[in-house]
């Protein structure tokens, strides 16, 4: 099973080979223009003619000047010149938006339990050089109350793979798809040489159809609450190869374990 599982910081590596991209989930469908607008999309701007910044992870808005994503999207290794930057307003990776907004990244606060690679604890705050301006297509994500576990049906957004083999496919255009939280016991069954912590979430199915993919990694998993507004329950981790296959649900951090922590983080 080891052997057959990937994290979806897979991004990373194409990160690496420095070839431009853009992702999107695994059996899903196209979001509505702005239907997310706590939605994030982490680049790497590389400021040179003809080249476009190149997506490489997800995130969501927590506050003006805070994005919570995952640790494993700490970039590295950058190129010289390259500035790391949050993207809000985002929706099609193919078209200029005057509604999209860039900020800088300038400090990245990842968890320090986090040990790379697959394990627990893979959350982050990236903190930008401005606030971002808050409108009808950019917005803050609700965080759940500390220690929440959600059930249910939850929403994933994101320009992540959507390739049901292993050899991901990128369009340019954001994607969603419902996927309902798996009991974590059978979750740990399926993975079982890997750590899955209670502060981790698993999301999926048995039989797959629809799941998170690379390029999604650190992107919000959310449940809307009565009054129409979002919760954010997770963060995308990793997930097994295929992605959406059988017996391979996603596996995120559960935000709910980590408030205090994020608080912290918005102190800086």
């Amino acid at each position: 099973m080891a052997g057959q599982l990937v994290a979806i910081l897979l991004a990373l590596a194409a990160l690496a080979a420095a070839k431009p991209s853009s992702n999107r989930i695994v059996g899903g469908e196209e979001a509505i223009p702005h239907e997310f607008p706590y939605q994030i999309s982490l680049q790497i701007n590389y400021n040179k003619p003809g080249r476009r910044p190149f997506h490489f992870c997800g995130g969501s808005l927590i506050a003006e000047r805070f994005v919570l994503t995952a640790a494993h999207c700490v970039p590295k290794d950058l190129e010289h010149g390259s500035v790391p930057e949050a993207v809000a307003g985002e929706h099609d990776f193919s078209k200029d938006d005057e509604r999209i907004q860039r900020r800088k990244i300038v400090k990245f606060y990842a968890h320090k339990g986090y040990n790379g690679g697959i394990g627990p604890d893979d959350i982050a705050v990236f903190r930008v050089d401005r606030p971002f301006h808050l409108n009808d297509h950019v917005q803050l994500i609700n965080l759940p109350e500390a220690d929440a576990v959600p059930t249910g049906m939850c929403t994933i957004s994101g320009w992540g793979s959507t390739s049901f083999s292993p050899f991901p496919s990128y369009p340019n255009v954001l994607q969603k798809t419902s996927i309902p939280v798996m009991d974590l016991e059978e979750c740990r069954e399926i993975y079982y040489n890997n750590d899955i912590a209670d502060s981790n979430l698993c999301a999926g199915t048995i039989e797959g159809l629809s799941s998170v993919c690379s390029g999604d990694s650190g992107g919000p998993l959310v449940q809307i609450e009565e009054d129409g507004s979002f919760v954010q329950v997770g963060t995308v981790s990793w997930g097994g190869i295929p992605c959406g296959g059988f017996r391979n649900p996603g596996v995120f951090v559960r935000v709910s374990s980590f408030i205090d922590w994020i608080n912290e983080q918005l102190e800086h």
